[in-house]
């Protein structure tokens, strides 16, 4: 093991780990190391399903940042089993007290307070993440929201336990029944707006288009990004 390679491996304690949703555990860590970073809502990190220092080829599933505390460096994250991966194997069997393993965290989708208006829109596997985002954005701002899934009990609260975002049961996830109903409750006005579009591939690039193409969003303005991949029978 270079010495490169274990620099670039940062490490924390396991504080909580409990299912809160029929697909999703929030999962609280404990790390001096995240006070080497300079956190912007949006972070997300890379955490290795293992020891990275004894395993030498170690997974690892980036999931986003839904709190971070600066005080005593914890962090929260809500961990989706959707896929039924390792990933979804991993955090049901991860218990308190555990060590855990973790690139340094960074971000790319981060939290713009730039602009007056702002669209949140994506699914389960994005939720935390627009939380997080919710939460970074000044109180003045002006937020259209709009969560999906195929059962109420997907859903979860922020973390201080509130529901801000409107959500919506959509049995099956088709993507032209969610694009539909998303464009028909669209503020009228999209003037100097901001639009996150996480979660689903497919709805997240005809929304992209929609907004692009039929709204003149300029481009700059658009935060997409698939959460996942598509396979035969997910979602």
């Amino acid at each position: 093991m270079s010495y490169q390679k274990e620099s670039m491996i940062h490490s924390g304690i396991v504080l909580q780990n409990k299912q809160i949703a029929a697909h999703t555990f929030h999962l609280q860590i404990q790390s001096d190391d995240f006070a080497k970073m300079q956190y912007v809502g949006g972070f997300t990190v890379d955490i290795f399903l293992g020891n990275p220092l004894e395993e030498a080829f170690c997974q690892d599933r980036k999931y986003s940042f839904w709190n971070y505390e600066p005080v005593y460096h914890i962090a929260d994250f809500a961990i989706c089993t959707f896929s039924n991966g390792k990933g979804a194997e991993w955090i049901q069997k991860l218990q308190p007290g555990e060590r855990i393993f973790f690139k340094p965290p960074k971000g790319k989708l981060l939290v713009d307070n730039n602009a007056d208006n702002y669209l949140l829109i994506g699914d389960i596997t994005s939720l935390s993440h627009l939380y997080e985002i919710h939460r970074s954005l000044a109180v003045s701002k002006n937020i259209f929201t709009f969560i999906y899934a195929q059962q109420e009990t997907d859903f979860f609260p922020d973390i201080d336990h509130s529901f801000p975002f409107n959500h919506h049961i959509i049995k099956p996830v088709l993507t032209h029944i969610v694009v539909d109903t998303i464009i028909s409750l669209l503020p009228r006005s999209l003037d100097n707006t901001i639009a996150y579009i996480l979660g689903h591939p497919e709805i997240c690039l005809v929304l992209h288009n929609y907004l692009k193409h039929n709204k003149n969003l300029p481009v700059q303005n658009l935060r997409t990004k698939p959460f996942w991949k598509i396979k035969q029978n997910n979602h």
